[in-house]
């Protein structure tokens, strides 16, 4: 077989690489979101008059908690599957994406962890940080 027929099936081009799990994953992602997105306009609503203390008893609730780091965890995995499709579209040279996904990768874990981070120390009810993190 020639390289030519094996890019392509019926006339329609086959992808070289891993597209198709890719676009499954971003699929799945943004349909985990959009009811994740719901309940964060809800809960938005929900807590619009009820000032600091209305806030500290909606984090201290476990539901509310896990909710707010699944959709963290998962806009962080969105955003980072959707930086990676520009990244691979629109940079060429192997050296400079390959140096490109991994800052991408490394921001969106700091991300993920930071915000984790605060979730969990809200809903314990850890007294804030001091302003600029104490330095």
């Amino acid at each position: 077989m020639s390289r030519e027929t094996k890019a392509y099936i019926k006339g329609v081009k086959v992808s070289e690489r891993h597209g198709a799990g890719e676009w499954t994953a971003e699929r799945l992602s943004s349909l985990i979101l959009v009811p994740l997105t719901l309940w964060g306009l809800w809960s938005g609503f929900v807590l619009s008059g009820g000032g600091y203390d209305g806030a500290r008893e909606w984090f201290a609730s476990p539901v509310n908690a896990v909710l707010l780091a699944v959709t963290l965890l998962v806009s962080v995995w969105h955003m980072n599957m959707g930086l990676k499709v520009i990244v691979d579209d629109y940079i060429h040279k192997p050296g400079s994406r390959t140096a490109l996904l991994g800052l991408i990768g490394l921001l969106c874990l700091v991300i993920a962890a930071a915000g984790v981070f605060f979730i969990v120390r809200l809903a314990l009810g850890s007294a804030p940080l001091p302003a600029g993190f104490g330095i």
